[in-house]
């Protein structure tokens, strides 16, 4: 017995079969789906997203709402230090 089904749709995410532990997908496979890349984000980007996050989640502490951009650098620089200190091309031995 066949299930008519309309209008559904399949999303999945992954890494580049450049990442550790990936493998790439085959030609067969990818003539059926459309693929989008978004690369990761520009630095400014993640301040910006993250000082708004920081703000928002500061209202709960007022004593600490000045420290906003302080705390949002902070965030980045280590998130940037991690990104360039472990790389994509880093396997598990």
């Amino acid at each position: 017995t066949w299930v008519k089904i309309n209008r559904i749709q399949f999303v999945g995410a992954c890494n580049p079969p450049t990442d550790a532990g990936r493998s790439p997908m085959s030609h067969r496979f990818l003539r059926h789906v459309p693929l989008l890349l978004i690369d990761f984000p520009a630095k400014q980007s993640l301040l910006q997203i993250y000082r708004t996050f920081n703000g928002g989640m500061m209202k709960l502490f007022p004593s600490l709402k000045g420290e906003t951009d302080a705390l949002t650098e902070a965030m980045v620089d280590v998130y940037m230090e991690n990104q360039q200190k472990f790389t994509p091309d880093m396997e598990p031995q």
